[in-house]
């Protein structure tokens, strides 16, 4: 039998626990550093279908994490799901697999050839039978102006998001006529029950416990040890990070290769008649596919029914321009006075000439579908900012660079601080299974581990690979078993470190 500690209770972890705890003999404890909002009203909030709700409920989110989105900007939050569920539980439930040549693109550069799209095809294609896709006649009339208005720019309006064909279709998501199905509700619940495993809330990490590169547990903030055979971190790709750089983990890459999508928002008052935000029902229900000059697939266009901030002239809704396909990356790195608080993020997004301008092509996108009859019928103004700047002000270069810089936001898709490759390439973390190199007895499972952001929202792909990766961990602890049964057979005992 392995103890094995799950560090995490996210869209990775929660998939990790279940899975492992599903074979009776290992004995598996899930550690989150959150609480358990089951029975309380941010549950509520966090059930319901319309994403807004979510981001309206603060306990939810790590009040004390900020990060810098640009090179030039100030800190501002950052919006990670804190409690069981972790950001799954938080986010805007839609589900995407991202497009073949971000995973073929994975295996050509950073010879991760088990994470190309022919692998991983398979899992996308099982997990998509658990989605749903809204009807056309539930869109709101934001989904709706977007599909009429890419038939007007002579585009597909009927596409499955699925795919990576350009156009506008819907969306799929994470969700049922209950609202969400996240990894919280679709894998940990189910398995709350079972003896062999074990979950644990306010339970926060501090470190690995390391002898002689053996990692034999992990060391809570409270100062109590747990031990185990095994250590699976699922702690996010802010998170993990800064557990290993804590441990003394001595990997360059550790922290380095940040990335996320970029996106700019326009801010719209609608005209009496399609003002309202239906209570319970999801408030972002298709997309807009779009290929800059430099590569295909590489932009999103996005329209959300309703206000997250406060603004004058009020404002009804939102859309938002997103650079897909990231060239630039940042860094996640301790606090010098408070090592064991929340990290320092500086996310460098824009940094490249590349991504700067597809973003000015993703904008420049959003503003001719500003301009057809379809947003014209249900747009009464559109503006930039919480103080009503018309958006005919982006025509002016410098003042749209000083709006880029104010306002871009990240879509809370981080990835790549503790990247997959070779021994040998000294950016990579861990190997293809997960397996952190210098280090016995432990694994990173969770969105760190992506070498670069693919195209999508990232919860799919994160299920996606926590499937994919506890399926190797479990291979190998059944070989380790057989191994270890043999050596005693023949009048030893031998440990394995995994």
């Amino acid at each position: 039998m392995a103890r094995i500690i799950v560090v995490g209770a996210g869209s990775a972890g929660c998939v990790v626990a279940a899975r492992l705890s599903q074979h009776h003999g290992h004995d598996v404890v899930l550690l989150e550093g959150g609480p358990d909002h089951a029975g309380t009203d941010v549950a509520t909030r966090l059930a319901s279908a319309n994403w807004i709700d979510a981001m309206g409920a603060s306990q939810a989110f790590d009040p004390d994490l900020r990060a810098t989105r640009l090179a030039t900007d100030a800190p501002r939050q950052y919006h990670r799901g804190r409690g069981l569920g972790g950001s799954g539980s938080v986010n805007a439930m839609l589900a995407l697999p991202g497009l073949p040549r971000d995973y073929d693109r994975w295996a050509e550069v950073y010879g991760l050839d088990d994470w190309s799209w022919s692998a991983v095809e398979s899992t996308f294609r099982t997990l998509k039978h658990d989605l749903v896709a809204t009807p056309r006649a539930s869109y709101t009339p934001m989904d709706a102006a977007l599909t009429d208005a890419a038939v007007e720019l002579g585009l597909a309006s009927d596409v499955d998001t699925h795919t990576p064909r350009d156009g506008a279709g819907t969306l799929w998501r994470h969700a049922d006529h209950t609202g969400r199905r996240s990894s919280l509700e679709t894998y940990l619940v189910p398995a709350r029950d079972r003896d062999n495993l074990l979950v644990r809330t306010d339970a926060r990490v501090d470190r690995l416990l390391v002898a002689d590169g053996d990692v034999t547990g992990v060391l809570l903030t409270d100062g109590s040890a747990l031990h185990a055979d095994q250590v699976v971190l699922c702690a996010g790709t802010i998170e993990t990070p800064a557990i290993l750089l804590r441990s003394g983990c001595d990997r360059p890459g550790v922290g380095k290769g940040l990335q996320d999508h970029p996106a700019a928002s326009i801010l719209l008052r609608l005209k009496p008649g399609h003002q309202d935000v239906r209570p319970g029902e999801s408030c972002i229900n298709a997309v807009l596919r779009l290929s800059s000059q430099v590569a295909a697939g590489d932009i999103h266009i996005l329209p959300m029914q309703g206000a997250l901030s406060v603004s004058t002239p009020q404002h009804h809704a939102v859309v938002m321009a997103a650079v897909m396909t990231v060239t630039s990356t940042g860094q996640v790195r301790l606090d010098p006075d408070r090592p064991t608080g929340p990290p320092i993020i500086e996310e460098r997004m824009l940094t490249t000439e590349r991504d700067r301008a597809v973003m000015r092509e993703a904008v420049g996108y959003a503003l001719r579908l500003l301009e057809t009859e379809a947003f014209g019928a249900i747009v009464e103004e559109a503006f930039i900012d919480a103080v009503g700047t018309p958006v005919s002000a982006l025509d002016d270069p410098d003042t749209y660079e000083r709006w880029l810089e104010g306002s871009v936001g990240d879509y809370f898709h981080a990835v790549g601080t503790a990247r997959m490759g070779s021994a040998d390439d000294p950016g990579a973390v861990v190997d293809q299974r997960g397996r952190v190199h210098g280090l016995r007895g432990v694994r990173v499972i969770d969105c760190s581990v992506m070498p670069e952001v693919p195209a999508a929202n990232t919860h799919l792909p994160a299920v996606m690979l926590a499937e994919r990766l506890t399926s190797a961990l479990l291979a190998d602890l059944a070989t380790s078993t057989r191994s270890e049964t043999l050596t005693d057979h023949q009048g030893g005992t031998r440990v394995h470190r995994l």
